[in-house]
């Protein structure tokens, strides 16, 4: 079986495949939510090494305690939990390693409130879970424009995707609409 093949297992199927052992499992699984762990830590206002060093954190963990995870349907909550664990132990360690930690003040400061915060990584997740399945092209599209880190200009979009630059704007609108047609069928509007 090819990994893209792995992409069509539902979360449960694949920690069940990967509990069995199965590295094109694990690969899919860490796949799906790389976005997810990456922008926990970018929320936090952590650099790239940093959210690098939360991320394979957060897979070593995951990796010890896949058998423990006690809804398996819930993985990206169990993985956004964690990571946002990682990332306030990583701010109150950065802290007090410069000296600033106040004894009075809390060690987060991203959001005065959490539960905001999770719900906009859950509905920034179930937005890369649909641009997954658009087709390669919108989904190379979109991701170029909306998920780089830095800006990708129509020139290299242009290039890359092998269209016109004047098709760039029309097909990003087609892009978008596919995005919002799967956002409706499973129930999340905008």
């Amino acid at each position: 079986m090819k990994l893209a093949d792995y992409k069509k297992h539902t979360d449960p199927e694949l920690i069940a495949l990967c509990l069995n052992g199965d590295a094109l499992a694990w690969e899919t699984l860490i796949l799906r939510y790389r976005r997810l762990l990456y922008s926990v830590p970018k929320k936090f206002g952590f650099e790239a090494h940093d959210a690098s060093d939360i991320f394979q954190a957060v897979c070593v963990k995951l990796l010890e305690h896949l058998h423990e995870v006690k809804d398996d349907r819930k993985i990206s909550l169990w993985l956004m939990k964690t990571t946002f664990r990682m990332c306030i132990q990583l701010k109150a360690q950065k802290n007090r390693d410069s000296g600033t930690e106040d004894a009075a003040e809390e060690p987060l400061d991203p959001s005065e409130n959490l539960e905001e915060l999770q719900i906009g990584i859950e509905k920034q997740q179930s937005i890369r879970d649909a641009v997954e399945t658009l087709p390669a092209r919108c989904r190379s599209l979109i991701e170029m424009l909306y998920f780089n880190i830095e800006p990708v200009s129509y020139d290299e979009i242009s290039q890359r995707l092998g269209i016109p630059v004047a098709s760039v704007g029309p097909n990003r609108a087609r892009c978008l609409e596919k995005l919002r047609s799967v956002l409706r069928k499973k129930g999340i509007n905008r």
